[in-house]
């Protein structure tokens, strides 16, 4: 494929986004971190089809394709930069993608989508050094070479959707976190399960957008997983489930502290249960039941449905590891407990299509991974039902494991 093509194929690849594109910004200067952010998507996008308009226009010459390289980097730096180039024009707004950029960073808090903005700045610089080189290009081979990494650096910065819509880039700091949220816009606790349309918003995390039945259009770009809810659908974020354990931890400090500062003489209250995300009440019989014909059904769902990504053994490939030493470890360190298991299990597995198993098969598994990490087992079914309450049974080494733990602690399920 010559570079022309391998560019084109880069802004194909993108076009399933379209709905999502933002014009850019001719007039006033951003106020607001979302205009900000939407100000960065739309330069990005607008260098994009700049270097593209000159590519496709057979009657373009050097002059033509160096000067649509300038407005490309004066779409990224601003006119403020000494790489902006003034006889090539800025049809973006004055600070550029990298200026916009720059001032999300500029800040004493941390909020989530600065880790994700430091890597689209990156992506940014780089590009406008590939652009710089083939403003300098000899020939139009070495124009076209420089022009391909540009775009490719410029797609990283925009961001694309992995396997799972796990989006990357501005896209994905718009996808799961404030800087998505319209100004004005409803918004709810994300720890919460939706009670009406808005966005649920957790600790600088965007969770979840709830919208009435029957609304159109609804753009479900960076979404990870829709589900219907009463008369509402709700889009969960791909950082729905990490925010869901951040909350039960959240909630499980505030009730220790609570009951470090009351009197000695007044009962400790149980603190009510936090309402995450389909995850299940808690109980007070602090055991999980399930039963070895369960577990052995559960290996083959297991070695069906997931043993490609989480192993044969459950040591983790392409996932995490979901049983032993490891995972115990893992679970210990941010309080899981049975219910945000089964959360997991049933709504976001197999991650190729979740919530495709029967309700039986999810049961199944259940008991398989509670055999595996050696709870003992009982005369009791798993349930079907994702309600069940084991919210307070949290996964951890048993004290007594049923079965001999191998060196990886995993007891073996026959």
């Amino acid at each position: 494929m010559s570079a022309t093509g391998f560019a084109r194929s880069l802004i194909i690849a993108g076009a399933a986004f379209a709905a999502l594109a933002l014009p850019c910004a001719h007039a006033a200067a951003p106020t607001s971190d979302k205009a900000r952010a939407a100000a960065v998507l739309a330069n990005i996008r607008s260098a994009v089809s700049t270097i593209m308009t000159a590519e496709n226009d057979a009657t373009n010459g050097p002059a033509r394709y160096k000067t649509a390289a300038h407005r490309a980097i004066n779409l990224l730096v601003g006119n403020k930069d000494e790489a902006y180039d003034a006889a090539a024009g800025l049809p973006g707004d004055p600070a550029g993608a990298i200026g916009e950029v720059n001032t999300l960073l500029d800040r004493r808090a941390s909020p989530p989508f600065v880790p994700m903005l430091h890597g689209v700045l990156v992506n940014l610089q780089s590009s406008v050094a590939s652009l710089q080189d083939a403003t300098n290009a000899r020939g139009l081979g070495a124009y076209e070479v420089d022009v391909s990494q540009a775009l490719q650096t410029l797609a990283m910065a925009e961001g694309r959707p992995g396997a799972h819509d796990v989006f990357g880039g501005m896209l994905g700091a718009m996808a799961n976190t404030g800087l998505g949220v319209p100004s004005g816009a409803p918004v709810e606790n994300g720890c919460a399960a939706p009670r009406a349309p808005g966005y649920g918003m957790s600790q600088g995390w965007l969770v979840w957008r709830a919208v009435k039945l029957g609304s159109t259009p609804i753009a479900t770009g960076g979404a990870a997983m829709v589900r219907k809810e009463g008369s509402m659908l709700v889009l969960y974020t791909p950082v729905a489930a990490m925010v869901q354990h951040l909350c039960a931890a959240k909630a499980t400090h505030h009730a220790a502290s609570q009951a470090m500062i009351r009197p000695a003489a007044a009962p400790v209250a149980k603190a009510p249960a936090a309402r995450l995300i389909r995850v299940s009440a808690t109980s007070s019989d602090g055991a999980v039941s399930y039963t070895m014909a369960q577990a052995t059904a559960g290996k083959a769902v297991y070695s069906a449905h997931c043993a490609s990504c989480h192993g044969a053994n459950l040591q983790g490939v392409a996932a995490p590891a979901i049983a032993g030493k490891d995972f115990l470890t893992t679970a210990t360190k941010n309080g899981y407990s049975a219910s945000i298991l089964n959360t997991i299990v049933t709504q976001n597995m197999p991650f190729n299509d979740p919530g495709s198993l029967k309700p039986a098969e999810y049961a199944d598994v259940m008991a398989y991974l509670m055999a595996s990490n050696c709870f003992p087992a009982g005369k009791t079914a798993f349930p079907t039902d994702p309600g069940s309450d084991f919210g307070t049974v949290k996964l951890s080494t048993p004290l007594h494991p049923a079965g001999t733990p191998d060196k990886f602690g995993v007891c073996v399920v026959k």
